[in-house]
């Protein structure tokens, strides 16, 4: 059994043993000590002591002891605590073994204290004399003393009249100080002590702040008290033990160590420690200047002395802060803006505070139930009756709303409510009740109510789904559109239910922007798709505000959501479109594009489809692949290369009649009987294809859609397709557009290059064309002037005429060459095949071209392997301007010393015809353009050889005209060049052989002179040197001549004479040729219609010979004139047929 009274616990010393017995002592024994101060303070005495001391008490004379008796028990201990005393003195108390007898004599003698209270008998206390007799020591920093004395009932007896005399002076004293002074004294005079003072321990315990004492003959202790003054002092305050001395001047007794009190007379002290709640808080210290034993009913006494103090002390702060407190509270009731009241248990009220009386206007001096009725309405009293009787049933608290009226009569509405106060027996004392003024307030809910009500309509209404959500994300709220949407239940859809609307993939990414907002307390806005209650999942975009109290305090969400899955399709088309668009515009593929129009397909239907684009070939009228993103492989190569037409697949019939072909189940259409198989194989149950048109209407592909499963193409399907195609219609169009005006540009770039080049190449011709021309002529101007100078020789004569006539002859063969390439590039050159010997003509033309090989010194040789005559078909004119050409080419490109070899091979059915030399040879990269007109290895200034770069060429066309061919070939600068001519056989060999042509170059031959004799001519020609060179060597040939420089002139001479010939120029002034040869052929009388003509001109293409025959001419004949061809032209036309003119020098 634990002991219960505080103050036997506050009395009992720590960490001794006999104290740990001490709940285990007897029962009745332990109440007893409980219930009486007086057992209390002698068993502290006991327990404190360091001499053995033994306290008896209660019926049974229990036995307790303390720790100095252990040793003189020996083994009886601890069973001997708290045993009756009949049993310990049996065992001998006091007897132990012989050792501990030896260690801890007996002691001689006990003396022995009754413990008396009220004059009654509870216990005696022994305490052990010393073996000699002499009185025993407390040694330590504890009690120091012989004896305790004990009180006897006169003692008692005084002390409880001093307690009554103490109440009695204290019951006017509310001051601490004031209480404590009063005490202090009365103890002091009480005890008959020099000094009695009472003091509060430091914080620290290192001291006593001494704030009052009572002296007589000794000096005051007013302030700090140092504990450590005495010896033991300290220690036996903190651990709640009495500490005392009968007489500081007896041997052995504790010493004060301070000496201002060790040398102050002090003889006897004893000092009470006051501790609360394990804590030293105060202490009453008692001394005089002589001899004292202290009995324990002083000690019990200053014991309640200290704890009335610090109680006094206590209660007196506490009322001075309670009035304090209570002071507040008044001032606060009278200040705060509501109504306070206090009504007693009954529920009458009896107080107002200031504020009742600022509002109703009454009289404060009124009585407070009049004021109560008087401010309230009858309805509002009824109201207020009702509440009262519920609260004083206590079956709630006091609460109700009423009008309460005004200074001005006006009333409002509050809200008034009151709590019960309880005694410390649980019983009503007062109710303690406010009244708030709620009237904005109700105006405020009442509008609230109403635009909640408004805002519920609202909700209901409008077609979005609203929901509300509470602080922690909790839904609270759907408006009926939400259920209506998803087919969810209310309780279903709150608290985190809705989340199960939405779509697995989209719920992670929601949730954490949801979290999101409501941690930042701010906007959430996302898109996600939302299950229908059709099992489809749409696209819907939420919208929610942060909601806010009045206070500022985040209530939570209100949010919005819209379905948007088809303004999400449209926007998706429209971004798909500009996708495309850009695709479009930034040149992309054809194929790219139409991918991406078919994947855009693919994307908007509203169920899963494959789209493809096919392209229709126009020349082949047949459908070619063009896009098919998800389609199998196998697809593109069944359906390529499909031709339209009315009974093909859907796609074939669409694009033969431009319109929309629909098929809702491929298996069970009876059209689409041929195509059912494929289809499975291409996992296709339905279709719909729409044409693709252009801007003009033509078709040019189909768009294709397919279904997995047996679908009927929606009207937005349709609408969507035939926008697809009107798409791919504008990229196929511009595609084509696009590549016809590149191809315009790329020919237009390679004319403009090529006519560039032409320009280049015309400029390049042109000047060498100068040169070529001056050179010659410069030879020809040159010996004319040294043959008209006085100083010129003679015997030079013949050599400036030679110089004078290959001069001319090289320009004639620059124009012959101009000429030859003009009509090879028209297409106007005609050959004039006969049978010839070509190896003759080889043979002659090496022999020919021997002199210019002599002057350079090169050899020039023929390799033959046929001896006689090679017959041959062909152009003998032009094949030997081939052969000269190519060996001219040779000998100007080869150096003195060099060699040039022509060679004639006869194969089966073609001979091979090469010439060699050893020459400078050609470059691979000008081998290529070897034969391009115009064109020169060295065509600077600086060049090594003449020519207009016409000669290959020329060579070239002309063997191509025979079904020939020239190659070249060279194995680069410095190893010279090999051109082959390869003939076929026309006619194979032929035995006719031509009558040899007479020699055109040199002086005019003798055998002309008379050829013409009796042949009268007429000769016009506007320039006069020409007219009178041909007339000169026509009169050489015994024409008579008559000369015209004009047409005119040319007419009158026909008319006054007659003329066998008329040999006229073309190009004249005012009037050409044509004009007079028209003039004549006329019928004119005056003029001969059937006189014999020849045009002599410098006209000399094909053309312009046939337009001279055309215009009336006999013959055509070119510049510059031959004249023994002129001669043999002119004999031709005024001879019969068959005669023959004899040679006049015969």
């Amino acid at each position: 059994m634990a002991i219960a009274a505080p103050a036997i616990v506050e009395l009992l010393p720590e960490h001794r043993e006999t104290t740990a017995l001490l709940p285990h002592a007897d029962e009745s024994a332990l109440a007893l000590l409980s219930e009486s101060p007086a057992l209390s303070t002698a068993l502290s005495l006991c327990l404190h002591a360091q001499v053995p001391m033994v306290l008896v008490c209660g019926e049974a004379s229990h036995c307790l002891y303390n720790d100095a008796c252990i040793p003189l028990l020996g083994a009886l201990h601890p069973r001997a605590f708290g045993q009756p005393l009949a049993t310990v003195t049996a065992q001998r108390l006091g007897l132990a073994g012989a050792t501990d007898r030896q260690q801890h004599p007996e002691p001689s003698a006990w003396s022995c204290s009754p413990v008396l209270e009220s004059g009654r008998p509870l216990g005696q206390l022994y305490i052990a004399a010393h073996p000699r007799g002499q009185p025993s020591q407390w040694h330590g920093n504890t009690l120091a003393a012989t004896t305790l004395a004990l009180p006897s009932p006169t003692d008692e007896r005084s002390h409880d009249s001093f307690l009554l005399h103490l109440e009695d002076a204290l019951q006017h004293v509310s001051e601490p100080r004031a209480i404590v002074d009063t005490s202090v004294r009365l103890l002091g005079e009480h005890l008959r002590v020099n000094r009695c003072a009472f003091g509060l321990a430091a914080e620290d315990h290192s001291v006593m702040h001494v704030i009052s004492d009572y002296v007589q003959d000794m000096p005051s202790l007013k302030g700090d008290f140092p504990l450590e003054a005495a010896q033991g002092l300290r220690d036996a305050l903190l651990e709640n033990r009495t500490w005392f001395t009968t007489d500081a001047m007896a041997p052995g007794a504790p010493d004060y160590v301070v000496e201002q009190y060790r040398h102050s007379g002090l003889r006897a002290s004893l000092a009470i420690p006051l501790h609360k709640h394990g804590q030293l808080v105060a202490a009453i210290g008692v001394h005089q200047r002589a001899p004292r034993q202290w009995a324990s009913t002083d000690i019990e006494l200053v014991r309640l002395v200290v704890a009335r103090c610090w109680e006094s002390m206590q209660r007196a702060k506490a009322q001075r802060q309670l009035a304090a407190s209570e002071a507040r509270l008044r001032r606060l009731a009278d200040t705060v803006p509501q109504i306070i009241f206090i009504a007693d248990p009954a529920g009458q009220p009896d107080y107002f505070n200031q504020r009742w009386y600022e509002y109703t206007g009454l009289n404060p001096d009124t009585e407070a139930i009049a004021a109560w009725q008087q401010a309230h309405s009858a309805a509002g009293l009824r109201m207020s009756g009702q509440a009262w009787a519920l609260a004083l049933n206590g079956e709630r608290a006091y609460e109700i709303e009423c009008e309460l009226r005004q200074h001005d009569g006006q009333t409002r509405w509050h809200l008034a409510r009151a709590l019960p106060v309880r005694d410390e027996h649980g019983r009503i004392s007062e109710w303690i009740g406010t009244y708030t003024d709620i009237h904005d307030r109700r105006g405020f809910e009442h509008k609230l109510r109403e635009s909640e009500a408004r805002f519920r309509a609202l909700c209901e209404t409008v077609p979005a789904m609203i929901w509300m959500a509470d602080v922690d994300g909790n839904c609270v709220y759907w408006n009926p559109q939400w259920y209506e949407f998803t087919g969810q239940g209310e309780e279903q859809a709150l608290d985190q239910g809705w989340w199960n609307a939405m779509h697995p993939d989209d719920a992670a990414r929601v949730r954490h922007a949801f979290e999101q907002a409501l941690d930042a307390r701010g906007a959430f806005i996302a898109e996600y798709r939302i299950r229908r209650h059709d099992g489809q999942y749409r696209w819907c975009i939420d919208t929610a505000s942060p909601h806010f109290g009045s206070d500022g305090r985040f209530l939570g969400h209100i949010g919005s959501l819209t379905d948007i899955s088809d303004r999400k399709r449209i926007e998706d088309a429209t971004a798909s479109d500009r996708a495309i668009l850009s695709l479009i515009t930034t040149g992309a593929p054809l194929t790219v594009v139409l991918d991406a129009i078919a994947l855009s397909v693919e994307a908007r239907g509203e169920t899963p489809l494959y789209c493809a684009v096919m392209v229709l070939d126009e020349e082949h009228q047949t459908l070619q692949f063009a896009a098919a993103p998800h389609l199998p492989r196998d697809y593109s190569g069944d359906f390529e290369n499909a031709p339209i037409g009315p009974s093909g697949p859907p796609c074939a019939r669409s694009a033969h009649s431009g319109l929309q072909v629909i098929c809702e189940d491929i298996a069970n259409d009876p059209r689409f009987e041929d195509h059912r198989a494929l289809s499975a194989a291409m996992g296709i149950a339905a279709c719909c294809v729409t044409p693709i048109l252009g801007s003009n209407g033509a078709v040019l592909g189909t768009l294709n859609i397919y279904y997995a499963q047996p679908h009927l193409a929606s009207l937005r399907e349709q609408a969507m397709a035939r926008s697809a195609s009107h798409l791919a219609g504008i990229v196929i169009e511009r595609t084509r557009v696009d590549a016809k005006l590149k191809a315009s540009l790329q020919a237009e770039t390679a004319a403009r290059n090529q006519a560039e080049h032409a320009s280049r190449v015309k400029d390049e011709f042109l000047a060498t064309l100068s040169h070529e021309l001056r050179t010659p002529l410069n030879a020809i101007l040159g010996w004319s002037r040294l043959m008209q100078a006085d100083a010129f020789e003679p015997a030079k004569l013949g050599k400036g005429l030679v110089v004078i006539e290959r001069s001319a002859r090289a320009q004639t063969q620059i124009i012959d060459d101009l000429l030859d390439m003009s009509a090879i590039l028209s297409g106007k050159i005609r050959l004039q095949p006969e049978h010839f010997d070509i190896a003759g003509l080889a043979r002659s033309t090496v022999e020919l071209m021997q002199p210019t090989a002599q002057a350079r010194q090169i050899r020039l040789e023929l390799d033959a392997p046929l001896q006689g005559s090679l017959w041959f078909f062909g152009d003998a004119g032009r094949l030997q301007q081939v052969l000269t050409n190519l060996i001219s080419n040779a000998l100007k490109f080869t150096a003195p010393d060099g060699d040039v070899r022509v060679s004639l091979e006869v194969e089966e059915q073609r001979l091979r015809l090469c010439v060699r030399d050893t020459g400078i040879g050609i470059a691979a990269d000008f081998l290529p353009h070897v034969f391009d007109r115009f064109r020169q290895a060295d065509a600077g200034t600086t060049r090594r050889v003449g020519g207009l770069g016409l000669g290959l060429s020329i060579s070239r066309q002309l063997i191509d005209l025979h079904g020939g061919s020239l190659g070249a070939y060279s194995a680069g600068e410095g190893h010279g060049a090999t051109f082959t001519v390869v003939l076929p056989f026309q006619h194979g060999v032929s035995d006719q052989r031509p009558a040899p042509e007479p020699a055109n170059t040199g002086p005019l031959p003798t055998a002309a002179h008379g050829r013409l004799d009796g042949v009268r001519l007429l000769l016009v020609d506007d320039d006069q040197d020409s007219r009178e060179a041909v007339m000169h060597f026509l009169m050489l040939a015994g024409a008579q001549v008559q000369a015209a420089g004009s047409v005119d002139a040319a007419e009158a001479h026909l008319a006054a004479a007659h003329y066998d010939v008329l040999v006229s120029d073309i190009a004249m002034p005012l009037r050409d040729g044509y004009d007079l040869i028209r003039s004549v052929r006329s019928g004119r009388p005056e003029l001969p219609r059937h006189i014999r003509a020849i045009a002599l001109t410098a006209y000399v293409r094909e053309e312009d010979r046939d337009r001279a025959i055309v215009a009336g001419f006999d013959a055509h004949m070119g510049k510059p004139v031959e004249p023994p061809g002129l001669i043999d032209l002119i004999e031709r036309l005024v001879l019969p047929a068959g005669a023959v003119r004899t040679d006049p020098s015969a």
